[in-house]
C-alpha cells in the first residue's frame, strides 16, 4: 500500500491532485510534499493536465513572471465544459485573482485602499469583541468537563462575523448567507456531481440576489462598511470604466472577498491552535507583546498554509522553463504552497516550528500582483483569536486529533474537539 512517504514509483503516472485528497495525506501531507519537491518539483499531473510547482523560488516565479497570466473565461470554459453550465463556477472564475493587467490593476487599485494595515487595526476591536463573546460559553462548557468543538463553536463563527462586519452584512442575515455560500463552495469540488453543481447554482443565484439587494440598500443609506465604500468606486453602466468598477465587478468582488477570506482565515486560526498545542515550548510567544504574537502567527501561516494548491490557473504565454522543465505555451501551471513553505532552500530546518525565523519568503498569501488583499486582516484575526484562546483556556488539550477535509483547494477542518 502506498503511503505519504513512499509515493508510487512511476512519477509520470502519479496523480498528485488525487493524492492530496487522500485521508492519510490530508492528515500530514509534508512527507509527501518533501518527496515531490525533491523528485518532481515541476510535475505534469496525469489528470487535468496541470503542471504543479513545489519549490519556493519556482513558486515565486510562477506568481511574478510576465510569461504566465491568468486564464481567460473562454479558455476556462473550453478546458472545463461543465463550467459553461454552472453559474457558480462562471462567477468564481471571474474574481479579481483571475484577471490580468490592465483590468486587474484597475480593479485592485479601486479596492486595495480598503485593505490596508490601518484598516485591519481599526477592525481589531470588533474581532476582540466577537472572540470574547464566543469564548465565554465555550470556556464554561469546557470547565464543566464537557468536550467542545473549537471549529464549530469559535473559529468558524468568528470568521463569519468578521467577514460580515467587513462587508457590511446585517447580523440577522449572517448565518443564512454563510450556509448559502458554503453550499456553493462545497459544490465546486472537481468531483462534484451534476446534482451538487445544480444545488450550488441555486444557492449562488440566491447569494447574487442578496448582494444586489444589499448594494441597493447601501446606495440609498450608506454605512461604514465595505459595500458602501466600494459603491463610491462604481461607475454607471456595464462597460469597463477607465477607473473604478462597474456593477458586475462589484458583485464579483463581494463574492470573491467572502469566498476567499472566510474559510481560509478560519482554517489558519485552527492551525494556529494546533501549533500552540503541538509546540507548547513555542506557545509562550503568544504571551508577549504584538510583535511576538505577530511572529507566532507568521510562522503558523508558513508551517501549515490552508491552501493545498492555488485554485486560479496561471497560463503560459509561451514555452517557459521552470526548474529545468520546459512548460509548453498554453499549459495550466499551479503553485503548491505547502512544499514551497517548507523548502530548505528558503527556510533552514523547515519542519521545525520556530516563530523566531524570517518568514518573508513564504507564499501563503501568494506573491507579486496577486498577493492576497486580505492578508493584513487575516493576520489580525489570527492574532486576536490565538492570544485570547491562550489566555482564556489554559490547559487546553486535544482528546483526539482534529478531523480534516478538503474544500475546493483548501485543507481545512471538519471537527476540532477540545477539552480542559
Amino acid at each position: 500500500m502506498t503511503t505519504a512517504s513512499t509515493p508510487a514509483p512511476e512519477i509520470g503516472e502519479l496523480d498528485v491532485l488525487a493524492r492530496l485528497r487522500d485521508p492519510e495525506t490530508l492528515r500530514d501531507p509534508y512527507p509527501f510534499y518533501a518527496w515531490l519537491r525533491e523528485h518532481a518539483p515541476v510535475h505534469r499531473n496525469p489528470t487535468g493536465g496541470v503542471y504543479l510547482v513545489s519549490r519556493n523560488q519556482a513558486v515565486r516565479t510562477v506568481y511574478q513572471s510576465p510569461d504566465l497570466r491568468a486564464i481567460e473565461l473562454d479558455e476556462l470554459l473550453e478546458k472545463h465544459p461543465r463550467w459553461e453550465r454552472s453559474r457558480a463556477l462562471r462567477i468564481l472564475s471571474q474574481v479579481i485573482t483571475s484577471t490580468n493587467p490592465p483590468e486587474h490593476t484597475r480593479v485592485r487599485r479601486a479596492v486595495s485602499r480598503h485593505f490596508t494595515l490601518r484598516q485591519a487595526q481599526l477592525l481589531q476591536e470588533a474581532a476582540e469583541r466577537h472572540c470574547d463573546r464566543l469564548l465565554e460559553p465555550l470556556a464554561a462548557r469546557l470547565k464543566d468537563g464537557e468536550t467542545g468543538d473549537l471549529h464549530l463553536e469559535l473559529t468558524k463563527p468568528l470568521g463569519m462575523n468578521m467577514a460580515s462586519d467587513i462587508i457590511g452584512i446585517p447580523q440577522a442575515d449572517r448565518a443564512t448567507l454563510s450556509e448559502m455560500i458554503l453550499t456553493v463552495i462545497a459544490s465546486l469540488h472537481p468531483t462534484s456531481s451534476d446534482e451538487a453543481l445544480a444545488e450550488g447554482d441555486r444557492a449562488s443565484e440566491q447569494v447574487e440576489e442578496y448582494f444586489a439587494r444589499l448594494a441597493a440598500e447601501r446606495r440609498a443609506r450608506p454605512g461604514e462598511d465595505l459595500v458602501s465604500a466600494l459603491l463610491r468606486e462604481v461607475r454607471e453602466g456595464e462597460e469597463k470604466p477607465e477607473q473604478g468598477l462597474n456593477h458586475t465587478e462589484l458583485m464579483l468582488l463581494l463574492w470573491g472577498l467572502w469566498a476567499g477570506s472566510f474559510e481560509t482565515t478560519v482554517t489558519a486560526m485552527g492551525f494556529g491552535v494546533l501549533a500552540m498545542l503541538d509546540h507548547p515550548d513555542q506557545a509562550r510567544w503568544l504571551d508577549g507583546g504584538p510583535s511576538e504574537i505577530k511572529a507566532f502567527v507568521s510562522e503558523t501561516l508558513r508551517y501549515n498554509p490552508p491552501v493545498l494548491l492555488d485554485a486560479d490557473p496561471r497560463i503560459a504565454r509561451k514555452d517557459i522553463e521552470i526548474d529545468g522543465v520546459v512548460i509548453p505555451a498554453g499549459a495550466d501551471v499551479r503553485p503548491l504552497h505547502g512544499p514551497a513553505n517548507r523548502d530548505p532552500e528558503a527556510f533552514p530546518d523547515p519542519d521545525r516550528f520556530d516563530p523566531a525565523r524570517n518568514t518573508s519568503r513564504m507564499v501563503t498569501f501568494g506573491h507579486g500582483i496577486h498577493h492576497c488583499l486580505g492578508a493584513n486582516l487575516a493576520r489580525m484575526e489570527c492574532a486576536v483569536a490565538l492570544s485570547r484562546i491562550r489566555r482564556a483556556l489554559p490547559g487546553l488539550t486535544l482528546p483526539e486529533r482534529p478531523v480534516l477535509r478538503t474544500a475546493m483547494s483548501l485543507r481545512t477542518f471538519e471537527r476540532f474537539p477540545v477539552t480542559l
